[in-house]
């Protein structure tokens, strides 16, 4: 009979384990999904889409310009961008982690963004970025934190 609870207690807990890698997975496509779409905002210039993406108390640190503290500080330094005719980006996200309580992610990946120069002549340039990105009760993943560093 010990056994028996034993096998049971064992079949259990695998259960559980794959369960969890399954939700972690589902999490991860979500996330992955969700970054192509916000990506795709951005290239069309699309403010209200792109803000759909935010969490509601989002930081976003870009590597020219004072951190961004909130919603709207985070749309306007968006709207000078989309302002640029030139202006869109290439970006691959290369890895997403899902914490074990499933509700806090964080992603990295690389960019290259085209816009224009200091000259107006169209300028290419490329970044590393970091996510923070938050789970809400309705399944949705959204950006909490948006850090990036400009490469030469």
């Amino acid at each position: 009979m010990r056994n028996l609870r034993q096998f049971v207690a064992g079949l259990v807990a695998l259960f559980l384990a794959v369960s969890a890698v399954d939700a972690a997975d589902s999490d991860v496509q979500a996330i992955e999904k969700t970054y192509e779409a916000w990506v795709e905002a951005t290239n069309e210039k699309d403010i209200i889409k792109r803000s759909s993406f935010l969490a509601s108390d989002p930081y976003f640190a870009p590597a020219d310009a004072p951190p961004l503290t909130s919603r709207e500080a985070i749309l306007e330094y968006y709207k000078k961008l989309f302002s640029d005719p030139v202006f869109s980006l290439d970006c691959e996200q290369l890895k997403v982690h899902v914490a074990q309580s499933g509700d806090m992610a964080w992603s990295r990946g690389v960019c290259k963004a085209t816009f224009s120069g200091a000259d107006g002549k169209k300028a290419i340039g490329s970044s590393r970025w970091l996510k923070i990105w938050t789970k809400y009760s309705d399944g949705s993943w959204k950006g909490r934190i948006n850090s990036w560093k400009f490469e030469t």
